[in-house]
């Protein structure tokens, strides 16, 4: 594909129409780019929606699991906030998800609803559940808390720019005014299509680096930290670490097992230069695996433990 042809394909375009919504203070680069639709954020209730764009697409054509886990983080996290100051800065302390087999072939809804706050402990801590549906059939049942922390030393943070009011279809972008980080935005996406193009293969698998090499009952795989994947305050984005835990997880097994439960605890925040994720199968018998997945810091300080129940296909 030419250079221009290139820059001129849907997914160039909207990476840069994330980068100059990601411009409004408030959301980070991976929401703006996944073009998640904010619904309803209002009381104790929370609805997103994921499109089934192109730049969202697995190998097979459908949203992928790791977009579920994505929706499911960012829906549950938005349905405790839907209650709180709208900036407020939340930590995932936990996440438990429970898939039924289903395919994604359309967008995804994630219906999310605040459950009140953890009694009798020193900080707040918010609990929250969502269902996530394709086309009207369910996909994912979810459970998760969050810690309300506040912002680091330095930071300020906004509300989410696009709740009350629906993001921009064609924003302006000034390509000579581009940032550093946004340069390396554009120039990695160049380089992720020209590959997945080349192979055959899925853009945001490559995009995002969620490419697992697969070991004997094992699973290994290392990201780069960069402004595509990170949150608010810089850190790797909670449902980007846990669904890069479950991508890794999925690659421990062969393509015979479906996932069917990711229970996940957060220990710390995903920061530094990399991350990694190493998954191990504790149990494979004739119907059910469980795998056990690390993520660990560049330091080796750990970031994310993930317990992946599985089941073998028909």
């Amino acid at each position: 594909m030419q250079p221009q042809d290139l820059a001129n394909h849907p997914i160039m375009r909207q990476v840069r129409r994330a980068i100059a919504l990601n411009r409004s203070p408030g959301w980070h680069f991976c929401g703006n780019f996944f073009d998640v639709i904010f619904t309803k954020v209002e009381g104790v209730d929370a609805i997103l929606k994921v499109p089934a764009a192109q730049h969202n697409l697995d190998r097979d054509g459908h949203l992928s699991v790791a977009m579920v886990a994505m929706l499911a983080d960012m829906g549950l996290g938005n349905g405790v906030r839907a209650s709180l100051n709208p900036a407020s800065r939340l930590a995932t302390v936990s996440i438990n998800l429970q898939f039924n087999g289903a395919t994604c072939t359309g967008d995804l809804d994630a219906v999310s609803k605040g459950r009140g706050f953890v009694q009798g402990i020193g900080g707040l801590q918010g609990l929250s559940d969502t269902v996530i549906t394709s086309q009207d059939k369910l996909i994912c049942i979810g459970t998760g808390s969050f810690m309300i922390m506040p912002p680091p030393a330095g930071v300020e943070l906004f509300p989410i720019p696009w709740i009350k009011t629906p993001a921009p279809v064609d924003p302006p972008l000034d390509l000579d005014s581009l940032t550093e980080k946004e340069t390396w935005i554009i120039r990695h996406a160049q380089q992720s299509l020209e590959t997945s193009l080349a192979r055959g293969e899925d853009f945001i698998s490559h995009f995002l680096g969620f490419l697992p090499t697969p070991g004997d009952r094992s699973a290994y795989c290392e990201l780069i930290n960069g402004p595509h994947i990170g949150n608010r305050v810089g850190h790797f984005q909670g449902g980007i670490v846990l669904a890069f835990g479950m991508t890794t997880a999925e690659a421990a097994l062969r393509e015979d097992w479906i996932m069917t439960g990711a229970t996940a605890a957060y220990i710390s925040p995903g920061q530094g230069a990399t991350i990694s994720a190493r998954s191990i199968v504790l149990h494979q018998g004739r119907s059910t695996a469980v795998v056990r997945t690390e993520v660990l810091n560049g330091d080796g300080r750990q970031v994310l433990e993930v317990l992946t129940n599985h089941t073998r296909r028909a």
